[in-house]
């Protein structure tokens, strides 16, 4: 009896160890902000054609091929206020030409560093098909000292292969600046030709189209 309350004493003394604390929730990866939507109209439908160029925004290409062989190598159409415009008044056709230039240099040059790009994709190729074969080579012969050269000699080339892509990368990375830039140029375009549109139909350079 002395011991089992002696024992049951000494229990009564010792102090709980403390609960082991939940673990703290994972925290919600944040939403990615969303992007902003485009105004409501913000982009223009227009058929500008210019000789052999022919800008088409908002347009199925049926209905431009449809316009161009009915009014021609030199015209622009839009659409306004539910209805649709024809513009052929060389003045206004040489102003709305101005708007292009610097957009169309830009395509210019972007489509060089394309064709740039591609001139280097084949040296590529080219390398990458001399280093197969010197492996080939290398997978045949039995001597150690061709086995060593040919090693070298792929080295070589893989080093050149390396190169060759980082100017590809290079050449890609302007395409895509170039590429922003003609954005920014359409969405002034876009700008200005709306704000002419309404002009153009008030002054009676553009005549409404009557189906």
């Amino acid at each position: 009896m002395i011991v089992t309350a002696l024992v049951a004493l000494f229990l009564s003394t010792q102090i709980a160890a403390p609960p082991v604390p939940p673990e703290p929730p994972t925290p919600m990866t944040p939403l990615a902000p969303l992007a902003p939507l485009a105004p409501h109209g913000s982009r223009a439908r227009y058929i500008f054609v210019d000789g052999d160029s022919m800008t088409n925004r908002g347009t199925g290409g049926e209905a431009a091929r449809a316009l161009r062989a009915a009014y021609g190598s030199r015209f622009f159409w839009y659409r306004y206020d539910g209805a649709s415009y024809l513009v052929q008044d060389e003045a206004t056709l040489r102003t709305i030409g101005d708007l292009f230039r610097r957009q169309n240099e830009l395509g210019q040059q972007q489509s060089a560093l394309g064709r740039r790009q591609s001139e280097l994709g084949r040296e590529q190729s080219e390398l990458g098909r001399q280093q197969s074969q010197l492996g080939q080579e290398q997978s045949l012969t039995d001597s150690q000292v061709r086995m060593r050269e040919l090693g070298d000699e792929m080295r070589e080339l893989g080093d050149k292969m390396r190169e060759l892509g980082d100017r590809m990368r290079d050449l890609g990375d302007e395409m895509r600046g170039l590429g922003n830039q003609m954005r920014e140029e359409g969405d002034k375009i876009d700008r200005r030709l709306r704000s002419m549109m309404p002009d153009l139909i008030k002054r009676g350079v553009a005549r409404e189209m009557i189906r």
